[in-house]
């Protein structure tokens, strides 16, 4: 599915999170504009459950395709995804590789957290 509907989906449906059972396509992240940071979305495809924060992912495909390439393939588990990219989540890929990209500086300031634990459970 396109992230472009996915959004969409989101936005008209005003739930707190949307389910899908389909993978997203991750070379349509390029195409999104602006995606609010609370944009959860429950993927469940391939024996596999993800929670996706689509603006957080929207920022790491941004920094790295790759990382948003392999963590949106649900044949792909998250311990593989942390062996290749060093973390498990989109958040934790922002956190340490793209905290300049965040505007809003309380989401800023929470990332900044995260990056101390996860530097500091290595």
């Amino acid at each position: 599915m396109r992230a472009s509907e996915v959004l969409r989906r989101y936005l008209e449906e005003e739930e707190f999170q949307l389910e899908l059972q389909e993978e997203i396509e991750y070379d349509s992240l390029g195409e999104l504009q602006e995606v609010p940071l609370e944009v959860r979305i429950l993927v469940r495809s391939k024996g596999r459950a993800r929670l996706v924060f689509l603006g957080f992912l929207k920022i790491a495909y941004e920094c790295s395709p790759e990382f948003a390439k392999d963590y949106l393939d649900m044949s792909i588990s998250l311990e593989e995804i942390k062996r290749r990219h060093g973390v498990y989540t989109e958040l934790e890929f922002v956190a340490l590789h793209c905290l300049h990209m965040i505007r809003d500086k309380d989401a800023q300031a929470t990332m900044r957290k995260l990056k101390t634990y996860i530097l500091s459970r290595e």
